[in-house]
């Protein structure tokens, strides 16, 4: 995963690294490749520039925030009564992997979750978007503490516009198929078996 990442930040392709980036996160390899890759090459950047898009890329809440925002619209169940609660722990506590659930709940959402993450990270290219460190967690507070004076408007617009397509994407997905999982609990479970290993 780090490689390829690496590669497509290397070739310019950044959109395309939502394409690995957003299924590493849910096999819980977020952290490997932001602190082992990404993290890395944003500090040579910054020390260049005084911000790096690179530290946008794994962190941006948005996606998650439009997946769990369509689950909330969309969703049946205790899926859809838990999902005001996990946006508040995803948005604003930076906790990504309780959206993790949500995508084991039914797999091709992480159509969602990319089409979320590649559309924030042309934005954030498109507007000259770049954090001047890592954000830890990954939060909208933690965005607003590593924006630049002048960069607010293209952090917002990336993150926003992420969490729309996701949202968009994410309602449309949920209409269709099954859940891979009965029910949050099992989904949950088999997320906690990912992390441990």
């Amino acid at each position: 995963f780090g490689a390829g990442v690496s590669g497509l930040v290397d070739a310019g392709l950044l959109p395309l690294a939502a394409l690995i980036v957003e299924p590493a996160k849910v096999l819980f390899l977020n952290n490997a490749l932001n602190l082992g890759v990404l993290a890395p090459l944003g500090a040579a950047a910054a020390a260049e520039s005084g911000r790096a898009i690179h530290f946008l890329l794994e962190t941006n809440p948005g996606p998650g925030l439009g997946l769990l925002l369509a689950y909330w619209f969309v969703g049946k169940g205790f899926m859809k009564d838990s999902a005001p609660g996990a946006i508040v722990i995803h948005f604003f506590g930076g906790i990504h992997e309780i959206y993790f659930p949500y995508i084991l709940l039914r797999p091709v959402m992480i159509v969602a979750a990319i089409a979320g993450g590649a559309t924030g990270v042309a934005t954030f290219m498109l507007l000259g978007a770049g954090l001047v460190a890592t954000p830890s967690p990954g939060s909208i507070f933690a965005y607003i503490a590593m924006t630049p004076k002048d960069g607010y408007v293209s952090m917002f617009a990336g993150v926003l516009l992420s969490a729309a397509v996701s949202f968009v994407v994410g309602m449309l997905l949920l209409r269709l198929g099954k859940a891979g999982y009965d029910n949050l609990e099992e989904a949950t479970a088999a997320s906690q078996q990912l992390k441990k290993g």
